[in-house]
């Protein structure tokens, strides 16, 4: 098995989407992500076990195909794997898979409009390395005791001072 960024290379990514149509004639469509997909009873609604991965068609190129296995109950024995390209359809088991493969667009930069200013938050101010924040107001238990004692009582000390050892 290869691993780390050539394993990663030598599998492309999954993208666009995948079209099937059962013999029933139902129709559904499943987005392609990762490396892999399963298709599942539960996830799909369809009838079997089904695994997609993308692969590379010719070495050293980019073109890219999907390797679909199929089985209608499951079985690793009984199923049929077909490779199908973008655009095109094959036939496993009865069951019609389509490939719409979208390649992602590049967005273009936006231009600025010429009354605006190009960034809309304000800038950062600049504060030395070792500023330290300022200290926050008292919360909770300590905010009551504070709120709640009258103007002439003096300050909370803590509970348990510690004794002065003479020792």
């Amino acid at each position: 098995m290869v691993s780390g960024w050539l394993g990663r290379r030598s599998r492309p990514r999954l993208s666009g989407t995948l079209h099937i149509r059962d013999t029933a004639g139902r129709e559904l469509a499943v987005p392609l992500r990762g490396r892999a997909t399963v298709l599942t009873a539960y996830g799909t609604g369809l009838t079997g076990y089904g695994e997609v991965h993308a692969v590379h068609t010719t070495p050293g190129s980019t073109d890219t195909s999907l390797m679909i296995s199929y089985g209608r109950d499951g079985s690793a024995d009984l199923r049929e794997s077909g490779l199908c390209a973008p655009g095109e359809t094959v036939l496993l088991g009865g069951v019609a898979f389509t490939w719409r493969h979208q390649p992602a667009a590049i967005p273009r930069p936006r231009s600025a409009a010429p009354n605006m200013p190009r960034t809309l938050r304000p800038a950062a101010t600049a504060q030395p390395a070792n500023a330290h924040p300022a200290p926050a107001a008292p919360t909770g238990r300590l905010e009551n005791l504070l709120r709640n004692r009258p103007a002439d009582a003096p300050r909370p000390t803590t509970p348990n001072p510690r004794p002065n050892s003479t020792t």
